[in-house]
């Protein structure tokens, strides 16, 4: 006999790739023309972005680009810059093609080595650490009802998390920005960084209209007079629309955006005085979208009349516990380095970061590096740095098997002020964003069949007595004695599907 079972699809995660890989960053470079010879080098920073990636079967290429900003020193005492761009491309393989695959990609510099050859040649070596993470996601049937047959279903109430694959566009931004009243002219660019944040999202079907702002700090040489630096700051606004198949308002979504490249341009005004900043931003928006599905899934069956067979398959059913997307100020009070007179520029730059489970808490770790550019005793610039640890914990409300993270990190705009002569305190906004999953295994039946050929022996309209132990379930006892739990809570006034008490029972063969 074929039984009318009623089915449901399953969504389940499967993580294929989760790793770490190295990226390798070498060039031998020549000054461009316009630069002053080397006098001692400051800093060369290295900045990686992601361009572009695309699973193709089993394999993940990833296309990436490092700016490396070089700051030295040339003989006359000023502090110059000079920017070179390294791009990359890696190949991840991949155990499997993964089906509508989510992919997680972050990137932190473990080292980059700077050596001038002569004053105007530069060998640069390096490495990026690639974390990547891919999903596959696929559909499983399971059965969530039938009532053929005599057929008796225990079925339980689970949710699952149906992940869309993420999304990501890109926002070009440009813009033009004139100093304001009492700031002197531009001469060179010496540094500038670019922030952006994401204020406020709208989901409609199939997209998400998204805004914000990208924050960018200018640190700039006064054109009459090499020695002096200005430091301006500007905020502009960004929008951008992403396309996501299948979105819609009842999604619970991560929305953020990543700055990948800046170019930042001196222009004269009307008058011929360079007082105009040309802004060139590539603004990255990211989403991420979980869509929650409840359903009855069912754990054990028999029938009444027949003797059945249960096909049974282990599901881990993903579920999404929380959407984390929180700020919080990080402060930090550092010992001035010795001889600094005043500092000229302060900025945080993200390190590596991790996250574990403790008790009710996920506990994300990471490194701030803490970097400036000070004038000391004698007025020469110097460059310090120092490296920090900071901890944030986030509460989860239910516990699980296993516990899912993997967060994202962004450092936003770095303040400082001078306490005293000795003492330099550090304020950064931290902002850590990701889907909290809580990951059960649960065996569930994928099919039922029965043998009409096997048909059981029940005395009809009989009832008999049972004395029932503390906590036991009554489906176990209907199971027992061929009947259904409806017509044992019925008979017996019973309104729980477990006894909290011993008690006698009135079987009845209905």
């Amino acid at each position: 006999m074929d039984l009318n079972l009623q089915r449901q699809t399953v969504c389940t995660s499967e993580v294929i790739y989760d790793g770490v890989t190295e990226q390798p960053l070498e060039c031998d470079v020549l000054l461009p023309d316009y630069c002053p010879d080397i006098s001692k080098i400051l800093r060369c920073e290295v900045i990686p972005s992601l361009q572009s990636y695309v699973v193709n079967g089993d394999k993940l290429p990833i296309d990436g680009m490092a700016v490396a900003h070089l700051y030295y020193l040339s003989e006359d005492g000023c502090i110059r810059h000079a920017e070179y761009k390294i791009p990359y491309t890696k190949v991840i393989e991949l155990r499997t093609a993964p089906q509508n695959p989510s992919v997680t990609i972050s990137q932190t510099v473990d080292y980059f080595n700077c050596r001038a050859v002569s004053p105007r040649r530069l060998d640069m070596r390096g490495a990026v650490s690639i974390n990547v993470r891919v999903t596959s996601q696929t559909e499983e049937e399971i059965v969530c009802g039938g009532d053929d047959a005599g057929l008796q279903l225990r079925s339980e109430s689970v949710e699952n998390t149906r992940i869309l694959p993420q999304a990501m566009r890109q926002a070009n931004v440009h813009e033009e920005m004139t100093l304001g009243n009492g700031k002197p002219n531009i001469g060179n660019v010496i540094r500038y960084s670019a922030n952006a944040d994401v204020s406020d999202f709208k989901v409609i079907s199939g997209k998400l209209v998204t805004k914000g702002e990208a924050n960018v700090k200018i640190l700039y040489q006064d054109e009459d007079n090499a020695e002096k630096l200005e430091i301006i700051e500007y905020a502009i606004p960004v929008s951008q629309i992403i396309d996501m198949e299948g979105v819609d308002e009842d999604c619970a979504c991560n929305v953020w955006y990543d700055v990948s490249s800046v170019d930042i341009t001196p222009k004269q005004n009307m008058d011929g005085e360079n007082r105009i900043f040309t802004m060139e931003l590539a603004v990255n928006a990211y989403a991420n979208a979980n869509r929650r599905v409840n359903m009855d899934a069912v754990m054990d069956c028999y029938s009444t009349q027949y003797e059945c067979k249960q096909a049974q398959k282990q599901v881990p059913f993903l579920k999404l516990e929380q959407v984390v997307d929180e700020s919080y100020m990080y402060k930090e009070t550092l010992d001035l380095p010795p001889n600094v007179k005043s500092i000229i520029d302060l900025w945080c730059i993200p390190g590596p970061v991790t996250s574990k489970i403790e008790a009710d808490n996920v506990v994300v770790t990471g490194k701030v590096n803490i970097c400036m550019f000070a004038y000391e005793e004698d007025d020469t610039i110097a460059y310090y740095e120092q490296t920090r640890e900071f901890t944030q914990r986030i509460p989860i409300s239910e516990p699980a098997d296993t516990i899912q993270f993997v967060p994202v990190v962004k450092i936003g705009t770095s303040t400082y002020t001078l306490a005293g002569h000795e003492k330099l305190e550090v304020r950064c906004e931290i902002q850590i964003t990701g889907s909290i999953y809580s990951l059960n295994r649960k065996k569930v039946i994928s099919d039922i069949t029965i043998d009409e050929t096997k048909p059981k022996t029940r005395k009809d309209n009989v009832l008999y007595l049972y004395y029932a132990s503390e906590q036991e379930p009554v489906w176990d006892i209907a199971k027992r004695y061929n009947t259904s739990v409806s017509a044992i809570q019925a008979e017996n006034q019973l309104e729980d599907s477990v006894l909290s008490d011993k008690t006698m029972l009135l079987i009845p063969m209905k």
